[in-house]
């Protein structure tokens, strides 16, 4: 969905996406597309894009 404005999250770049949770508008690097949400709602809700992610708070135990 292409919506207008800065985005929400980083305050800086142009908002391209809507998130489908919350309805904030935010940028491609704070959408994560593959579950429609905001990089904000993606963390909440621990939604993520797979064992790849950038996740440096989170211990990863490897069985």
């Amino acid at each position: 969905m292409s919506v207008g404005g800065l985005c929400q999250v980083c305050q800086s770049a142009g908002a391209d996406e809507r998130c489908e949770r919350c309805g904030a508008v935010v940028c491609a690097d704070h959408h994560e597309p593959e579950f429609g949400v905001c990089a904000e709602c993606a963390a909440e809700s621990g939604a993520s894009d797979g064992p790849d992610g950038n996740h440096p708070d989170v211990d990863r135990y490897w069985f």
